[in-house]
């Protein structure tokens, strides 16, 4: 049966999840699915003054086009840089969960498929005793996990691998995300090939440079080049 949508996470923060998740958005699309976009918890923005230039769920918004309410999106929304847990801790606030499951509802009915992107990697605590793993997991949807291409890429992507496993994920595969405008290293040449097989997983294809986003980095031109580095999933 085919998934309807993907829980998009990485071996880290800062790891390229948007990108990745605005480019499967595009490609998506460009072969007619009607495909949603979510970033249920989203910290080091200020939920008064923010914009794409500086919101991860904002930008997904616009890429997409989105006319669901931000609040949908992304239901929560807190100003410090951290993970969830301490960033709730600082402000004095409190997460919950069912929270993002409503919205989640709402927007899986609106849509044929999602694409909602978690915060940092796995393990990042969003309540004391629930973690990204257990958003992931009770959303029910298989796991694209973006890792980068360098040295030491190996470690943490199949220390993700691993752990996604040992909560009953299903992995659908992985994703290197290229930050730099240069040519592949030995090393970072042979890095998909090690993790598809010390991972068990499949690679579903490596995104490159793409500079400084904007919408316009998502032209009909620039998304035919982008679908020559991906395996649609």
């Amino acid at each position: 049966m085919q998934p309807k949508g993907f829980f998009i996470t990485g071996t880290d923060t800062g790891i390229g999840k948007t990108v990745v998740t605005a480019c499967l958005w595009s490609l998506l699309a460009k072969n007619g699915r009607d495909v949603g976009v979510m970033k249920p918890i989203e910290t080091g923005v200020d939920p008064k003054c923010s914009s794409a230039a500086n919101s991860d769920a904002q930008f997904l918004r616009e890429i997409s086009g989105a006319k669901d309410d931000l609040q949908d999106i992304c239901p929560i929304r807190l100003k410090t840089p951290a993970s969830p847990l301490q960033a709730a801790r600082i402000e004095g606030a409190t997460i919950d969960p069912e929270k993002i499951f409503r919205s989640f509802q709402k927007l899986q009915h609106q849509h044929e498929l999602m694409l909602v992107e978690g915060v940092g990697g796995l393990m990042v605590p969003i309540t004391r005793n629930y973690k990204v793993v257990d958003l992931a997991r009770d959303l029910a949807l298989p796991l694209i996990v973006v890792c980068r291409s360098t040295l030491g890429t190996l470690n943490h992507t199949l220390l993700t691998l691993k752990a996604a496993r040992e909560h009953g994920l299903e992995v659908h595969g992985v994703i290197l995300n290229f930050s730099e405008q240069r040519e592949k290293d030995a090393v970072e040449a042979g890095q998909s090939d090690l993790i598809a097989e010390l991972g068990e997983t499949r690679i579903l294809g490596e995104c490159p440079y793409l500079g400084q986003i904007s919408s316009e980095t998502f032209s009909t031109r620039r998304i035919e080049e982008i679908e020559r580095h991906f395996h649609l999933p």
